[in-house]
């Protein structure tokens, strides 16, 4: 069998791309599915600073050929049509390819293609009923209400018409793929995202390497900085927090997204928030950090008692979040994800007393939440993935 992946990926034998979590996802799916010694694996993936490459990774054919453009259509159609594989897997997410104008044309590259059998993983869904007057003001539109909606259905019904299977990693995805955009749920197959074995490393030697106090009770908040994750409000929320405990300290990773590096508006919000978060916490109380390389992110989540994911809304599987189980960090997270996460022990509502309770209730029964995060691990094994996805590959 002849396997195709197309996505972006992480650079030659690093397995995190400091970019995008899908990049990461599809190397550890690609690397750990278990194949047959006759089948031949490729992956179709972005160019690095505008080179074409060519490469293997042990028995992954490599092939760097795309630009994050609208070229990227004909650039994959050309070495589709040199390999012809039995089964392309395309990872789709609304701006892994570029920009609202590539997750449009995605779709004729499923149509064009469907005689290989196009399975497709979609890592975001945005459901219909989400779109409001609050979600289109907090991405900085203008737009109508029914013009956002339509655009989501333009995108994300013929993609999933075409595809031969639809793969989500929640329930909620697939629940919104059928009641807001009238698929088939016979097209749709929930796999969760994946559980890596990763060992944390000792807590005070991490807190002493990252020139974090070990005493103080660490609050790590990570990733990207865009608007559904609310940034704006933990940082009310937590300087009210921190007048009621003063030992606890607030670790915000929140890096400029790398598809806004040269948005005026983004950069003006972004230090925006820098200094809020300047003017409303004591500097004893929290750090603000906008990089973290790869090797250093297991020391973040060693070092911290707790991390925390205050979004507005869930329309993909959380990456950060996921790596706080991998590592069995315990974390907290908002209402939103209450369709995802059965133990309300996680959840808090969207308000500063009720993450403020949350928080008090964590630092005073942490070896509670050690059992519950061991238990979501277990459901999660990376090994039920790679199998399920080799599943799909053979029927």
């Amino acid at each position: 069998m002849k396997v195709l992946h197309i996505s972006i990926f992480p650079p030659k034998w690093e397995r995190h791309a400091e970019t995008w979590g899908v990049a990461s996802y599809t190397k550890n799916l690609i690397t750990n599915i278990p194949y047959n010694e006759s089948d031949n694996i490729f992956i179709l993936c972005n160019k690095i600073n505008w080179k074409k490459d060519s490469y293997y990774e042990d028995w992954i054919n490599v092939i760097r050929c795309f630009d994050k453009n609208p070229f990227f259509f004909f650039q994959l159609i050309k070495q589709i049509i040199k390999i012809k594989p039995d089964i392309i897997h395309i990872q789709q997410e609304l701006s892994l390819y570029g920009n609202i104008i590539t997750a449009y044309i995605l779709q004729w590259l499923i149509l064009f293609m469907r005689k290989y059998k196009v399975l497709i993983t979609l890592h975001w869904v945005v459901p219909i009923k989400k779109i409001t007057k609050d979600f289109i003001k907090e991405n900085n539109s203008k737009l109508p209400i029914w013009i956002v909606k339509t655009v989501f259905r333009i995108i994300y019904v013929p993609i999933c018409l075409w595809a031969e299977k639809i793969i989500v990693h929640e329930k909620i995805f697939k629940n919104a793929l059928i009641e807001d955009y009238k698929i088939s749920k016979d097209k749709i197959d929930v796999i969760n995202h994946w559980i890596e074995d990763l060992k944390l490393k000792n807590r005070e030697e991490s807190c002493k390497k990252l020139e974090l106090d070990s005493n103080k009770d660490l609050v790590l908040f990570m990733w990207y900085a865009t608007w559904y994750k609310w940034i704006d409000l933990l940082i009310d929320w937590f300087s009210e927090y921190s007048k009621i405990n003063s030992n606890a300290f607030l670790i915000i990773w929140a890096g400029k997204h790398p598809k806004l590096f040269n948005d005026k508006a983004y950069l003006e919000e972004y230090e925006r928030l820098q200094n809020k978060a300047e003017s409303l916490i004591k500097e004893n109380n929290f750090k603000w950090i906008w990089f973290i390389e790869e090797k250093s992110i297991v020391d973040y989540y060693s070092a911290a008692d707790v991390s925390i994911y205050p979004y507005t809304i869930q329309m993909s599987s959380s990456w950060p979040m996921a790596i706080s189980i991998w590592y069995n960090k315990p974390f907290l997270a908002s209402d939103v994800f209450k369709e995802s996460i059965d133990d309300n022990i996680l959840l808090f509502e969207r308000n500063s007393k009720s993450m403020s309770d949350k928080l008090d209730f964590f630092f005073k029964n942490r070896e509670e939440y050690n059992d519950v995060i061991k238990n979501m691990r277990e459901e999660k094994l990376w090994n039920k993935v790679w199998e399920s996805t080799y599943y799909f590959y053979k029927n």
